[in-house]
């Protein structure tokens, strides 16, 4: 598959990110000879940290750091200090897996090369930084469920029309929050205090949903994920949501034990709270692990459709062990 669209490379790949700001040398080079063409190349040049060898068919064989041509003898050549085992990327690899290889070798730079393995730019971490920039930008605006890109000067319209698809399948899906508050009628009337805690255990459920949502999301971005990776998350998230749970639970439970005076509301809210915060956590590192299983960014798995399934989850939970302590609440 050809690498370029009208004549200019995919967006968001490195061949958009590449600069041709680099020193090249012939492999027939020694040390002097190479040092030579670097003095009368390097001026106006920025970022020079390696020199790249290349053979007389223009293709990249070897790389060399000037502090390693700086330190061999005048009449060393360069292909026996020159690096072999050389890291370059293709002209149509995107950007974010780019910006995975810059940091798992740590370099400063990396060479770009056609399909003939020719040398035709260069990548600085300068570029990757602003990459990564990017992409922590279109995640965030993904995890508020923004959809596409809008700024301050987004005609309100087209604003409004970008958000309102993922708006109006939460509204429908927000629906059976109500469906299951009508289901519970008899219990919310039986017990009227139940209705002051909803709004606190729905959006704390919420809440810690969506702060593992955004941790996952983080993590997928700047890590290679593995089942054995996801399942030490997911345990570390389970471990999270539980000293989370028994913290709110046990100074929720003394708040309504102290304003409603009874101890059984007090234990209901309580571990209702530790139950919907502990499914809340895995729900938001679930949800956007599955999406990376089947190809789906995770990032569409936004806060708000966290939230709304939360509340979904934390209502049910709640009016449940209300429900199996109705007696004792009366």
């Amino acid at each position: 598959m050809n690498n370029m669209t009208n004549g200019v490379f995919k967006h968001e790949t490195t061949g958009t990110l590449m600069k041709e700001g680099f020193i090249a040398l012939q492999d027939t080079y020694t040390a002097e000879n190479a040092i030579s063409h670097l003095r009368k190349n390097v001026q106006g040049r920025t970022n020079i940290h390696y020199l790249y060898i290349l053979n007389s068919d223009s293709q990249l064989i070897g790389v060399l750091s000037i502090r390693e041509l700086l330190g061999a003898s005048d009449d060393e050549w360069i292909t026996n200090i020159m690096e072999t085992d050389i890291i370059s990327f293709p002209t149509d690899l995107d950007q974010e897996e780019a910006a995975k290889v810059f940091r798992d070798k740590d370099l400063v730079s990396i060479p770009v090369v056609n399909r003939a393995n020719q040398l035709i730019g260069v990548i600085h971490v300068e570029e990757i930084l602003d990459v990564i920039q990017q992409e922590a930008d279109e995640d965030i605006r993904k995890l508020s469920a923004s959809g596409k890109e809008i700024d301050f000067r987004t005609n309100p319209f087209v604003a409004a029309w970008r958000r309102l698809p993922w708006l109006v399948l939460l509204l429908f899906i927000g629906l059976i929050s109500g469906g299951i508050i009508e289901r519970f009628e008899a219990t919310l009337e039986a017990v009227v205090a139940l209705a002051f805690f909803m709004p606190m255990i729905a959006g704390m459920t919420g809440n810690t949903g969506t702060q593992s949502l955004a941790v996952v999301v983080r993590g997928l971005v700047s890590e290679d994920i593995t089942f054995n990776k996801s399942m030490k998350l997911l345990f570390r998230e389970l471990i999270v949501g539980i000293i989370i749970g028994i913290t709110c639970a046990i100074v929720i439970a003394i708040i309504a034990f102290v304003w409603r005076g009874s101890l059984t509301l007090g234990l209901v809210v309580g571990s209702s709270l530790l139950a919907t915060l502990i499914i809340g956590t895995l729900a938001g590192t679930v949800i956007p692990l599955l999406l990376y299983k089947f190809k789906v960014d995770p990032a569409v798995a936004s806060g708000p459709l966290i939230t709304t399934i939360n509340d979904i989850l934390s209502l049910l939970i709640y009016f449940g062990i209300a429900t199996i302590f109705i007696s004792k609440l009366m």
